[in-house]
């Protein structure tokens, strides 16, 4: 370790730096008191610019998106040619049976996708769920970071400031894209993380392919409740069309508590080798940084997974409905759901974007709650309640089916006695 600088001459480095806009590695070795090779530190500050957006955002999206695409690509096949023509039959059935069970279409033909689509389909949807996360940790990185030097040199680090903050936030999309390009590998169907990607039904036939390798269920059944399930997501979606909306703002609230503690940023400076470029990622530790959750951000999730369940478990039991004349939908489902368990990509969505652990049990009790609704009032009945969120089941609901049956009843009732006050008056 050489000497450090003195306190003059730490200044006059760091205005240098920041008048010309520009790190030279020299100059950072003299800063931080070490001796190392000066190309090592370029090798070193490169790795955070590439990271950095480069039209003033704070996350780059376009890296975040070829990391997933590169990822995807790595794996990828051509689609099996007879497995897209049982899938064109498939759909075609799903759409005849799953229009008794539910008034809610989509005319959109089904898409055959590959991974590398899947991907590039997909990150505009996670960059809409994750902006509000990324963008809410760099300011409040920066804010803290503020708070925290020495007045008379906060003024001096405010770019070095931003670009840290930039810099956490770009290591974010990249991990997002690194986990977009796993998941590549892993859906079944484009609806599968509980929001379409677009407005077409989607499945991606090589994954499919492989799932169904070694099934003894008869591959048929299994294709038809896939393609009942992309279609019926799909169809909620495309009637209900202020869901999407509904959850990308749960999350803005849910992001717009974050704060960040900086007590764990000396631990991961003490971690950091400046002669090792590859130590620079362990900065991005986040769970060092972020403080715990609020109150108000711990009831956010609680909203989140609350409509994850209320459209997972729709799906779940208006599928079941429809594709109750399959021999062995029983067992079809029951493999749907080991799948679930083990790889599912909602699941894994959120919580790798919010820390979300999704309860398994909580969407078993909305596809009750669902099938309720359907047995004692009927499929319009289950149908209407999505026309506006003010109508939505409750978390108490879903435990509760019988307090909601009521309130339908009862809305029933004071709709029959309103308009017969009108006929009369």
């Amino acid at each position: 370790m050489e000497e450090q600088p003195n306190r003059e001459e730490l200044e006059r480095l760091i205005r240098k730096m920041m008048e010309s806009g520009q790190l030279d590695p020299e100059d950072l070795a003299k800063i931080a008191g070490f001796s190392a090779d000066p190309s090592m530190l370029s090798d070193l500050f490169g790795q955070v610019s590439a990271m950095t957006g480069e039209s003033g955002e704070p996350v780059n999206w376009k890296l975040a998106l070829n990391q997933a695409l590169e990822l995807s690509k790595k794996t990828e096949k051509p689609a099996n040619s007879a497995l897209e023509a049982e899938l064109e039959t498939a759909f075609d059935m799903a759409r005849l049976w799953l229009s008794e069970a539910t008034e809610f279409t989509n005319p959109n033909p089904p898409k055959k996708l590959t991974r590398s689509m899947w991907a590039q389909e997909a990150m505009p949807l996670f960059r809409e769920l994750s902006e509000p996360v990324a963008n809410s940790m760099a300011a409040a990185l920066n804010e803290n970071l503020g708070n925290t030097l020495p007045p008379e040199l906060s003024e001096m680090l405010a770019p070095a400031q931003n670009f840290i903050g930039n810099a956490g936030a770009s290591i974010f999309a990249m991990q997002l894209g690194q986990a977009i390009g796993k998941l590549s590998s892993e859906v079944l169907l484009s609806g599968e993380i509980g929001i379409p990607l677009t407005l077409r039904p989607g499945i991606i036939a090589q994954n499919l392919g492989e799932f169904l390798e070694d099934l003894e269920t008869p591959k048929s059944e299994v294709l038809i409740y896939l393609a009942t399930r992309e279609l019926a997501i799909a169809s909620l979606y495309n009637q209900a069309g202020w869901l999407r909306e509904q959850i990308i703002t749960q999350v803005r609230e849910f992001a717009a508590g974050l704060t960040v503690d900086l007590s764990g940023i000396e631990e991961i400076a003490s971690r950091i080798d400046p002669t090792d470029p590859g130590s620079m990622e362990q900065i991005i530790e986040a769970s060092a940084m972020v403080s715990p959750r609020s109150p108000e951000q711990e009831q956010a999730l609680e909203r989140i997974e609350t409509v994850l369940a209320l459209i997972e478990g729709w799906v779940d039991a208006t599928s079941l409905e429809a594709t109750k004349r399959l021999p062995n939908i029983q067992a079809v489902v029951e493999i749907f759901n080991r799948k679930r368990a083990t790889s599912g990509a909602s699941a894994k969505t959120f919580e790798a974007l919010l820390g979300l652990e999704m309860r398994p049990r909580l969407r078993r009790e909305a596809t009750l709650m669902w099938q309720r609704v359907v047995a004692d009032i009927g499929k319009n009945a289950s149908d209407d309640l999505w026309s506006h969120p003010d109508q939505m089941p409750t978390a108490l609901e879903i435990e509760n089916p019988d307090s909601l049956i009521s309130r339908i009843k009862n809305n029933g009732d004071d709709f029959e006695d309103e308009l017969r006050k009108f006929l009369t008056d």
